[in-house]
């Protein structure tokens, strides 16, 4: 015969209904916090003694220890994880440069502050060179922020010089520092020289911590993007035959000055830097945005958990600079298809294979003549 107990206490009761909450939000922050709800509620029942319902008190000296010892250290597991996500809502300072570096990734991938200013901005140095400097690029990664700089692109033996180009505000080099390409391309190919023409100012940061930097799972969607806006910004200037001389007026970007207000970021979204001021609404928000009722009113968002694959595993040293299997397989077959004329064509087929190569490397870099006097 079931027999229907006394209800445990009210903290009891309260620490259920947290721990229900915590399922039905998939914002971090929610969860954590009902979590120390719940828990705080389960310490307050340790020590009042365990009563039951509806007493608020349990018998003088009563001391449930053991219930006591967990609450304790879930506390302490959850409020430090708590503690942490509400620290990175806060305002962050960045000097002036930093700022206006900050401007050009939350414009190009919505990088937030403080995410910036822990993965980017610790690498990061300012640097400035005087007209006709030679800036050097063996070593460190290039950001120019004012100032307009000379590219020379020579062959890896130095011998054959293939083509000069003025860059300026805004545009990066070396871009293979980036390590975003799966195979060979022309900027393992190819050595460059830059010289400042005027008075500039870099932002730098050395190979190595560009390795860490762009295969970060929290910045790499950003180097991406920027990328393919500076690849993107070379072929279009190609294509419109855009004259040098306008674009090098252009002393500073305008991805480096201050947002627009449209531009601000929503002052309830993680990230803004103004959460924390706007606490209750910061809060709605996500409670509207991240509920997720169970099965079958809605479930859990599908792949939810698959967004954080790592990218596939590196090759070994001896095979690391090979031609992936699939490049290699549509390399053979256009090359096949070169082939599969008549011998009176095949000179014609190789010399479109040549200018099809020539127009890709074009398509990627804007080949402009410098005058002399530059």
């Amino acid at each position: 015969m079931v027999e229907i107990v006394t209800p445990l206490s009210l903290w009891i009761q309260l620490a259920s209904g947290f721990f229900l909450l915590s399922g039905v939000f998939g914002d971090l922050l929610l969860i954590r916090g009902f979590l120390v709800l719940a828990y705080s509620m389960l310490f307050v029942n340790a020590v009042v003694g365990s009563p039951l319902w509806p007493n608020l008190k349990g018998q003088d000296g009563a001391l449930a220890v053991d219930s006591l010892v967990w609450a304790v250290i879930s506390l302490y597991v959850h409020g430090c994880s708590l503690w942490c996500l509400l620290l990175d809502e806060r305002d962050v300072k960045m000097t002036d440069d930093e700022a206006a570096l900050w401007r050009m990734f939350y414009r190009t991938g919505g990088l937030s502050q403080r995410l910036f200013h822990s993965i980017v901005a610790c690498h990061l140095k300012v640097v400035e060179f005087d007209p006709g400097q030679e800036i050097p690029t063996k070593d460190d990664f290039y950001i120019i922020y004012h100032g307009q700089v000379k590219m020379e692109v020579f062959g890896v033996d130095d011998a054959t010089h293939k083509f000069n180009r003025i860059i300026f505000s805004g545009e990066m080099f070396d871009l293979n520092f980036l390590g975003l390409f799966v195979e060979r391309t022309i900027f393992e190919r190819t050595r460059i020289k830059m010289t400042s023409i005027t008075k500039s100012k870099l932002f730098r940061i050395h190979r190595d911590d560009m390795k860490i930097i762009a295969k970060n799972s929290l910045a790499k969607g950003i180097w991406q993007a920027l990328l393919i806006n500076q690849l993107s910004f070379i072929v279009e200037s190609y294509a419109e035959q855009c004259p040098i001389s306008r674009l090098a007026e252009q002393k500073r970007d305008r991805i480096f000055e201050p947002l627009e207000p449209w531009e601000e970021p929503s002052s309830v979204l993680a990230g803004s830097g103004k959460a924390l001021k706007l606490s209750f609404s910061h809060i709605m928000h996500y409670m509207k945005s991240s509920f997720s009722p169970p099965l079958p009113f809605r479930g859990h968002p599908t792949g939810l958990r698959q967004t954080q694959l790592p990218p596939p595993p590196q090759k070994g040293t001896y095979e690391q600079h090979e031609t992936p299997r699939f490049h290699f397989a549509r390399k053979l077959a256009r090359r096949m298809m070169n082939n599969s004329g008549s011998r009176d064509n095949s000179s014609d087929a190789g010399r479109s294979t040549t200018v099809a190569e020539e127009t890709v490397v074009q398509s990627t870099t804007v080949i402009e003549e410098i005058p002399e006097d530059v």
